[in-house]
């Protein structure tokens, strides 16, 4: 079973959390667990995307569908804030040349 349906199985199954749990502790173990839960078999690492970053910028500024001709990119970007920070600070940079 992959990984990813044991966190599913998990988080549907999980007990009400204690009184002493705040409630921001609990957001960020929902949120980890959802990040885990939608792992692929697949994945580029933040610098793989980092490397590739100006090209999808490119597509997209091209209008072309980035998403479809670089997938793993796009699905990196979904999932990581940091990198899709990146992508949006890289984008406005090129709409303001």
């Amino acid at each position: 079973m992959k990984i990813h349906n044991l966190f599913r199985q998990f988080w549907r199954r999980k007990p009400h959390p204690s009184p002493d749990v705040s409630s921001a502790s609990m957001h960020q173990m929902h949120v980890a667990l959802s990040m885990v839960a939608q792992t692929q078999a697949q994945e580029l690492s933040c610098d793989e995307v980092y490397a590739l970053l100006d090209i999808f910028a490119d597509r997209v500024k091209r209008g072309e569908d980035a998403a479809a001709l670089m997938p793993l990119v796009h699905q990196h970007l979904a999932m990581c804030p940091d990198c899709r920070e990146e992508f949006e600070a890289l984008l406005r940079a090129m709409e303001a040349k």
